[in-house]
């Protein structure tokens, strides 16, 4: 997988479209398309649907239809399906590639976990408040002008996942994914927090643990975090996609050196909330104008000494760099936070009080 493309940002050329479109054609010239893609796909989150690089993105999906259409050619399936996902993902308006490639998918006839939801009581209406809700999220991104990542800490099938690769795949916002899970269910409840919970002491609701059975994962016959790369990849390209497997004391050790735009927070966990807050913050990973998106907020009936409501504000009580205003509460139990660097408004301010005479 290729690396996010790493910026400065006190070099102010970086926080202009045209330098990452220029940078993208001299990446094409040089006939690495996947470079150009991601310089492309930067100058468009920094202004959506910048012209001169999404003109360049047109113009390799014709490149990409047409491989695909020597592919089929060819009675080469796969290499079919894997061109039209990268042709659809950069014309998010080619009505008769995505009908091509779905008809490919379905006649795979494979299991595809990510197309299930498997915590909600009605598939349907979690898939109504949680597509809006990305959507939502991820327009603001895009329109704001907040370039970075999508990180996801909680996975478990990956439906939620699916959902933003497709949202991201129908704006044209061409950032990448990365999915931190365990995928083996939830860690020991080391903090005396979670263990005192109503959840925990009280319903005891995981009492399996959020894990796939063995069975399961034998029948399935890969991976869970295999399968769910796979069937990601009939979405958007795999390049985009990065899988971290392991507990977040772990992965989070070492984190990718990448920028957030939005961060999706299913932990369940007090403890598991607070370790994926304070590594982000330690890394220089979260930024202004980002958006936390919190799938548990109202465990725990709510009460904000428990859950991820006790780690998010312990978190912004332990540091001076960022707070937080609601976005919007979606379901019956999640809800979105912006962040805010002060040192940004400040910076603001003492330029302002400098020019004034």
């Amino acid at each position: 997988m290729s690396p996010s493309i790493k910026h400065n940002t006190s070099n102010p050329e970086e926080l202009r479209a045209e330098y990452w479109y220029e940078r993208g054609m001299e990446a094409e010239v040089a006939g690495d398309n996947e470079l150009a893609l991601r310089h492309y796909g930067h100058a468009t989150r920094l202004i959506y649907r910048f012209d001169p690089a999404r003109q360049r993105c047109l113009a390799l999906a014709t490149q990409y239809k047409a491989a695909a259409a020597q592919a089929h050619e060819a009675g080469d399936v796969t290499a079919t399906r894997d061109w039209l996902v990268r042709a659809v993902e950069l014309d998010t308006e080619d009505g008769e590639g995505r009908q091509r490639l779905q008809a490919l998918i379905r006649a795979e006839g494979a299991r595809d976990l990510t197309a299930q939801c498997m915590t909600f009581y009605n598939p349907g209406r979690a898939r109504a408040v949680y597509s809006e809700a990305i959507l939502r999220v991820l327009e603001y991104v895009m329109l704001s002008g907040v370039v970075g990542e999508i990180l996801e800490f909680g996975v478990l099938g990956g439906w939620t996942s699916r959902l933003f690769s497709e949202t991201m795949r129908d704006l044209g916002m061409l950032s990448d994914i990365h999915l931190f899970d365990s995928f083996d269910g939830l860690p020991e409840y080391t903090s005396s927090v979670d263990r005192d919970s109503f959840e925990i002491a009280g319903r005891n609701i995981w009492r399996k643990r959020m894990r796939f059975s063995d069975d399961f994962v034998a029948e399935l016959g890969e991976s869970i975090d295999q399968h769910i790369y796979r069937r990601l990849s009939t979405v958007i390209r795999p390049e985009r996609i990065h899988m971290h497997r392991g507990f977040y004391a772990q992965t989070l050790q070492s984190p990718p050196a990448i920028k957030a735009a939005v961060v999706h927070i299913d932990c369940d966990l007090y403890q598991s909330t607070k370790e994926v807050l304070d590594s982000l913050f330690k890394n220089d990973i979260l930024q202004d104008g980002c958006v936390l998106m919190f799938d548990d907020w109202n465990c725990n009936k709510a009460n904000p000494y428990y859950g991820e409501r006790r780690a998010f504000r312990e978190f912004l009580e332990n540091q001076d760099i960022f707070e937080s205003s609601e976005f919007f509460s979606y379901g019956m139990n999640c809800a979105a936070f912006f962040l805010h660097d002060r040192r940004t408004a400040q910076e603001a301010f003492s330029a302002i009080e400098t020019s004034l005479p």
